[in-house]
C-alpha cells in the first residue's frame, strides 16, 4: 500500500492535511484525523454524517454514486459534487484530493 495526502476543510473551515494508505475509506480517515461524529452509523450509508463536497476536479475522478448512495445523496439535497465519504476507497489517483465536510449532525 501506498500513502495519499488529502487537504479536508472542516466545519469551522479550518484547513487540514491529512495523510492516508490507499484502500483506506474516507469516512474513517475523517473520523479518525477530523471529527469523531463522522460515519455514526458505521457506514451503512443511513445517517448521512459522512458528506462531502469533493472540489470539482476531483469529483470527476471519482466514479457516480449508485443505488443506495444515490438515494441518500438525494434525500440530503445534496449537490453535484457531494459524496458519502463512506462510499470512497482511496486509491493512489487519490493523492491530493480535496474534500470539505458539510454535515455537523
Amino acid at each position: 500500500m501506498s500513502e495519499v495526502k488529502l487537504t479536508i476543510i472542516d466545519h469551522e473551515g479550518a484547513s487540514h492535511q491529512v495523510h492516508a494508505e490507499t484502500g483506506e475509506v474516507l469516512m474513517h480517515v475523517l473520523r479518525d484525523n477530523i471529527d469523531l461524529n463522522v460515519g455514526i452509523c458505521g457506514g451503512e450509508i443511513s445517517c448521512g454524517t459522512c458528506l462531502v463536497r469533493l472540489a470539482p476536479e476531483w469529483a470527476e475522478r471519482i466514479d457516480a454514486a449508485g443505488g443506495d448512495e444515490a438515494e441518500m445523496l438525494e434525500a440530503l439535497a445534496a449537490e453535484n459534487n457531494d459524496r458519502l465519504g463512506c462510499q470512497i476507497i482511496l486509491g493512489e489517483s487519490a493523492d491530493g484530493m480535496r474534500a470539505t465536510l458539510l454535515n455537523e449532525e
